[in-house]
């Protein structure tokens, strides 16, 4: 598909997808004014946002094909493309692929992004590694509630309650929308066996009893875990 053609396809699905309100996750700002280079009009953002909204409905191989189009297109912002690279092979699992793009952004203007993206790339392998890149991301990104629920969620497993209590409800306050936040919080009260806080946040989020139960099923399960021999 010629440039211009897709660059016009990008915009009407980002379009579409404003209109539905399907992505909420991520807010860039109002959209720039798009720019004229080499006689043809070439909108970074809109492009970007293309990719992004892939990579949001798990179309991790398009992502990267549209990663590889921009390059040998000689558009786009080079960091940001390494970054949504990145992020495309951690969904496909390429793990050395994707440590080695983030790796590369960690003295960048995106070291933030890496940090996080390394954080969850290593959750399941390296959990106290994991921790640790996330706790640099939330020092460069600290107003970021996906970067401060991922280290919380990350402390709740490591069964370092007080300091994933700190991190839950400040994802909370910063995104009061978010219902990842809010029941990784509302699973934290639960494994602690604060019925209070746990009555009181699904009384006033209006939390869905299937959601309740399914959290409370998780909250079983990982005091087991906690509660086994040799369990964590």
């Amino acid at each position: 598909m010629p440039e211009r053609r897709l660059v016009a396809a990008a915009a009407a699905l980002a379009a579409s997808l404003t209109g539905a309100c399907a992505l909420p996750q991520r807010v860039d700002g109002p959209p720039r004014v798009a720019q004229e280079r080499s006689g043809h009009t070439v909108d970074r953002e809109v492009y970007a946002d293309l990719i992004r909204s892939m990579l949001d409905q798990g179309q991790y191989y398009a992502a990267l094909a549209h990663v590889q189009q921009r390059r040998a297109s000689g558009g786009g912002d080079r960091q940001a493309l390494t970054y949504l690279e990145a992020e495309a092979r951690r969904g496909l699992g390429q793990i050395a692929a994707a440590d080695a793009l983030y790796q590369n952004l960690l003295r960048s203007s995106l070291a933030g992004e890496a940090y996080h993206g390394l954080g969850l790339l290593h959750a399941r392998t390296d959990p106290a590694r994991s921790i640790g890149f996330l706790r640099e991301a939330a020092k460069l990104r600290p107003t970021d509630a996906d970067v401060r629920n991922d280290l919380g969620y990350a402390l709740l497993m490591a069964r370092r309650d007080r300091e994933a209590l700190h991190e839950l409800a400040t994802a909370v306050e910063l995104a009061p929308e978010s219902d990842k936040a809010r029941n990784n919080l509302l699973l934290l009260m639960m494994v602690q066996g604060n019925e209070t806080a746990v009555n009181r946040i699904t009384r006033e989020a209006m939390v869905p009893v299937e959601t309740i139960a399914h959290l409370r099923q998780q909250a079983r399960t990982l005091n087991t875990a906690r509660t086994a021999p040799g369990g964590r």
